[in-house]
């Protein structure tokens, strides 16, 4: 159980590094060619808006995984007070209600994307399900997240290697 979180945390990564990249190179080479040069490619621009788009669904599911998602700890923290099994049913509410509208959305782009996904995109003119696939995959990636998540309250699964809290440390370097 834990080598597969490792390895679908790894893919993730990857992929979200990748974006990343992509997005910043292609804004700074968008910005050099239209304000330096008069050109404009609306193509690599609605690369760069499905990357930006990708990049936060991905991140979204990896955020649930780090325990990075936003959460309203204080108003948990009033209502439920100190008490640790409190909050960690407060904790699997929250995952629940996460699983269930991510689950909503999962059937709903899906059908969405049978209905539409055949249309063209208006500037590179690849089907509109080569982008819309997405949505389906980063639910079901934070679906699994939040199982594993609730299932990590009762039995031992290793935390996530990385995440913005640890960027400070170096590796070896106790948390």
């Amino acid at each position: 159980m834990n080598k597969f979180l490792k390895i679908m945390d790894r893919v993730i990564s990857v992929i979200l590094m990748v974006l990343t990249g992509f997005l910043a190179v292609g804004v700074t080479v968008t910005v050099v060619l239209r304000y330096f040069f008069g050109l404009s490619f609306s193509t690599l621009e609605e690369f760069l808006t499905m990357s930006f788009i990708f990049i936060t669904l991905f991140g979204s599911a990896i955020a649930i995984r780090e325990r990075q998602h936003i959460s309203i700890s204080f108003l948990a923290d009033k209502i439920v007070g100190n008490s640790e099994k409190r909050k960690t049913i407060s904790v699997i509410l929250i995952d629940v209600s996460i699983i269930f509208v991510c689950a909503v959305m999962f059937i709903y782009s899906s059908r969405w994307i049978s209905q539409v996904g055949h249309l063209l995109s208006q500037n590179s003119h690849l089907p509109m399900k080569v982008y819309y696939i997405v949505m389906p995959i980063t639910f079901a990636l934070t679906i699994i997240y939040c199982i594993f998540d609730i299932l990590g309250r009762f039995v031992k699964i290793d935390e996530a290697d990385s995440g913005y809290n640890t960027d400070d440390k170096l590796p070896g370097e106790d948390k």
